[in-house]
């Protein structure tokens, strides 16, 4: 984009338009190394799936590894792809929804129908293309669900019970940072799309899951974000991850606690020779808001009775108005002003692209594997062919 947030932030001290990844992956990489290059920088924090590029390109290039903050490539695979984390987390006895894999549309008629499941695409993000199989109900047609040899899924048993994300940072396989907020306010109102409201919360099942997980990577070091639901019995189960930046990001907004443990090794590749920092949190019920979803919001509850959609509308009023907005700051206004402005160049560019406008802030940076590519991606698993499953090859 040539116009966004951080351009009219006072402290952004220089911004670099390149080329988007998804369109041109080495000029994205070459405009990388250039910024790194003229603006000395230290540190490169990948916010979304832009993280697949660059993790792949410092593999070979040990300029770009000294300096970026992400798990190994293969571990980075084994995370976002669903089928293989949901592998990893049975392995490593963490509570995982029962889990098929569905390379075809056979495999889709072939699961229980007495079962709910949610079928998603193993590479997917953000909720798109997921469907809700009820028992009783149709399926979707062979058309609706774009399952192929290159675009597998995974039918993952629904879950029902409260929904959580948690966005934490591992330095050498330690949690050093972890947030957790219930899913509330989403932008269009159903439960898995993305939040547009933060509220930090404590959940000791959620906080020992998340550093099980962490144990389980040994010498990994990045941003790990987890979709999670805990049932009624305070059991916690993951349904994906997101080895990146997430939404979590915004309760650590007004202090430096994120800030010193994203910067406490540097270069992020050099051997440990201190202890791992003491893991932080956000402030106690801290609540950000994206302002422009909260205008856009949707209710989501099923109850069409008077008194049930009065009590989520108030709710939904009430994080509105007693919440801030996660680009508000009194000393740097100039982007909370300039919203509007980036809201009709947005909706240009979907216009443009006809896409819609939460399809639009992914588009640039979506990874997708394909053809030979795809093919070498999954010599990274030991595959076996009839069962689809493997784990990470280092």
């Amino acid at each position: 984009m040539h116009y966004h947030v951080c351009r009219f932030s006072k402290h952004v001290k220089r911004s670099y338009h390149i080329p988007a990844p998804r369109d041109d992956a080495k000029g994205y990489i070459d405009g990388v190394m250039q910024a790194i290059r003229e603006s000395d920088i230290d540190l490169v924090v990948p916010m979304h799936e832009e993280i697949f590029y660059l993790a792949e390109e410092a593999q070979t290039n040990l300029e770009l590894r000294s300096k970026l903050l992400s798990p190994p490539f293969h571990t980075l695979i084994m995370l976002h792809n669903k089928w293989e984390f949901s592998q990893f987390l049975q392995q490593n006895s963490l509570g995982v929804p029962k889990s098929s894999l569905c390379k075809s549309y056979e495999d889709v008629l072939a699961l229980g129908r007495d079962v709910e499941w949610a079928v998603k695409p193993v590479y997917g993000r953000a909720n798109t293309s997921v469907f809700h199989l009820e028992p009783g109900k149709p399926l979707p047609t062979e058309e609706e669900i774009d399952i192929s040899d290159g675009q597998h899924y995974i039918a993952q048993e629904w879950v029902k019970g409260q929904r959580f994300c948690t966005y934490s940072v591992l330095w050498n396989g330690k949690v050093s940072s972890l947030s957790v907020y219930p899913v509330q306010d989403t932008i269009d109102g159903s439960v898995g799309s993305s939040c547009v409201y933060f509220e930090s919360t404590v959940n000791p099942k959620i906080t020992e899951y998340v550093e099980r997980l962490g144990s389980c990577l040994p010498g990994v070091s990045g941003q790990v974000a987890l979709d999670v639901i805990q049932n009624d019995p305070g059991d916690v189960v993951a349904i994906e991850c997101n080895p990146r930046a997430t939404s979590g990001i915004h309760l650590y907004s007004s202090t430096k606690r994120l800030a010193r443990v994203l910067t406490c090794h540097i270069p992020v590749d050099a051997p440990w020779t201190e202890p791992e920092p003491v893991r932080v949190g956000p402030p106690n019920r801290a609540k950000r808001k994206v302002a422009p979803g909260m205008l856009m919001w949707k209710r989501s509850h099923a109850d069409n009775h008077y008194k049930a959609v009065a009590i989520e509308y108030l709710n939904h009023m009430k994080r509105l108005i007693f919440s801030r907005d996660v680009m508000w700051s009194w000393t740097d206004l100039t982007p909370s002003l300039m919203q509007p402005f980036l809201l009709t160049s947005y909706y240009e560019i979907c216009r443009e692209k006809n896409l819609k406008l939460p399809t639009m802030f992914q588009h640039d940076y979506v990874w997708e594997p394909r053809g030979e590519h795809l093919a070498q991606v999954r010599k990274m698993f030991n595959h076996d062919p009839e069962k689809g499953d493997g784990t990470a090859v280092d």
